[in-house]
C-alpha cells in the first residue's frame, strides 16, 4: 500500500485543516492506520486495467457544497471539515456514500477528468492506483460487476443471519475512511471530548450519536436490509474505546438494538490479522467466538443473541463502534 501512495508520504496539507474534524484527505493518507489486509486479498493494486474511466457514481463538489440528499441532514457533517472539494463516491449496490477529500494535487487531476474518456495514459501510476482504489478511477463495467459481488455476498450471508441471528460481515467501510475515523477518534480521546466510563463500565470511553459515526450509521442502513431481509432505519449509534482491564459482561440490548452492527475500528497494538479480544455469543447451538480484523462488522440480533467480552488484557486498547437498527416500521423512541 505504501508503496503506491508516494503522493500520500507528507503530511503538509493535512497540517491546514482542523484536527477535531474528520476528514479523509486522499493525497495525505495516515497510510500506517489502514487495516492490513490478510495475503492473497483482493485489490485493484494487482493489475489494474488498462483504461480506467472517472467513475459515473462520483460527485466531485467544491468546498461547503454537500450532496443534494445531504442538504436536509447536514446534522450528520456537523463533524466534517468541509473547506475542501470532496470526491463523494456512491457504491451502487447499497447507494452509500464514501467522501474522499482531494488536495491541490490529486483535485487538479480530477477536475481534469472527463466522463466517458479514459483517464490520460500521461496519470502516474500511483495516482493511478490511489484514485482506483477510492473507485473514483473505475473500469468499464464497475457498476455491473459491483452488483453480481454484491449478490454474491448478501444470499449466503442473509441465510446464515436468518438461521444463526448474526452473521460477520466485511467492508462496510470503506477502508481509507476508516484510516480516517481512526486518527479522528484518538485525536478526540486525547483532547478530552469524548467521556470516560459509563453504566456498563468505567474504563471505557463513549460517545452517543457522535455525528462523524452517525454519517457512518446511515450510510451502511442499505448494507443492514439487505442482511436482515427487510428494511431498518438506525435508532443510535455507540463509539466505545475500551482501556485494559475492562469487561463486557453478558447482556443483551434494548428494543432499540433489534439489528446491531459492532463494528472493529482500532485495537493497540497493532494487529497483524485479528485482534486478540473477540466477543462471545450465546445461540442456541452453544457458545461462539468471534475474532474480528480491523475494519470488520458482525451484524446480529441485539435483543436475542446475549453477548460478551472478557477482560481486555493488559497493555490493550479496543475501539469499536455499535451501530444499531429498528425495523422500518418501529415507532418507538430510537434513542
Amino acid at each position: 500500500m505504501a508503496s503506491l501512495m508516494g503522493v500520500a508520504s507528507r503530511q503538509t496539507q493535512t497540517a491546514t485543516l482542523p484536527p477535531g474534524q474528520f476528514h479523509c484527505l486522499l493525497d495525505e493518507l495516515p497510510l500506517h492506520l489502514i487495516p492490513r489486509r490478510p495475503a492473497g486479498s483482493q485489490s485493484l493494486q494487482q493489475g489494474l486495467p488498462e483504461q480506467l474511466f472517472l467513475n459515473p457514481d462520483c460527485t466531485v463538489l467544491p468546498p461547503g457544497q454537500v450532496p443534494a440528499e445531504l442538504e436536509a441532514r447536514r446534522h450528520l457533517l456537523d463533524g466534517f471539515s468541509l473547506q475542501r472539494t470532496i470526491a463523494w463516491v456512491r457504491d451502487p449496490t447499497t447507494g452509500s456514500l464514501h467522501p474522499f477529500w482531494l488536495g491541490a494535487q490529486l483535485e487538479a487531476v480530477v477536475l481534469r477528468l472527463q466522463t466517458g474518456e479514459p483517464a490520460p495514459a500521461s496519470l502516474r501510476n500511483e495516482m493511478r492506483s490511489l484514485l482506483a482504489e477510492a473507485a473514483i478511477l473505475t473500469p468499464a463495467g464497475h457498476a455491473e460487476r459491483r452488483l453480481v459481488e454484491w449478490s454474491e455476498i448478501v444470499r449466503p450471508h442473509a441465510q446464515v443471519f436468518r438461521e444463526k441471528g448474526y452473521v460477520p460481515l466485511s467492508n462496510l467501510i470503506h477502508p481509507f475512511n476508516l484510516a480516517a475515523l481512526r486518527r479522528y477518534y484518538r485525536h478526540a480521546i486525547r483532547q478530552g471530548t469524548i467521556r470516560l466510563g459509563d453504566y456498563q463500565s468505567s474504563r471505557r470511553y463513549v460517545a452517543h450519536n457522535e455525528s462523524v459515526a452517525r454519517f457512518f450509521h446511515h450510510q451502511i442502513a442499505n448494507a443492514v436490509s439487505a442482511i436482515a431481509g427487510e428494511p431498518v432505519k438506525p435508532s443510535y449509534v455507540y463509539l466505545a474505546s475500551y482501556l485494559s482491564g475492562a469487561e463486557l459482561k453478558k447482556h443483551t440490548d434494548r428494543e432499540q438494538c433489534e439489528f446491531s452492527v459492532t463494528l472493529c475500528l482500532d485495537f493497540s497494538p497493532e494487529p497483524d490479522l485479528a485482534t486478540s479480544w473477540p466477543i462471545r455469543l450465546d445461540t442456541p447451538e452453544g457458545a461462539v467466538t468471534v475474532y474480528q480484523a480491523l475494519g470488520d462488522g458482525l451484524v446480529y440480533r441485539g435483543t436475542r443473541v446475549p453477548h460478551s467480552r472478557d477482560v481486555l488484557g493488559a497493555g490493550h486498547t479496543s475501539t469499536s463502534i455499535f451501530f444499531h437498527y429498528v425495523p422500518a416500521d418501529f415507532s418507538g423512541s430510537l434513542e
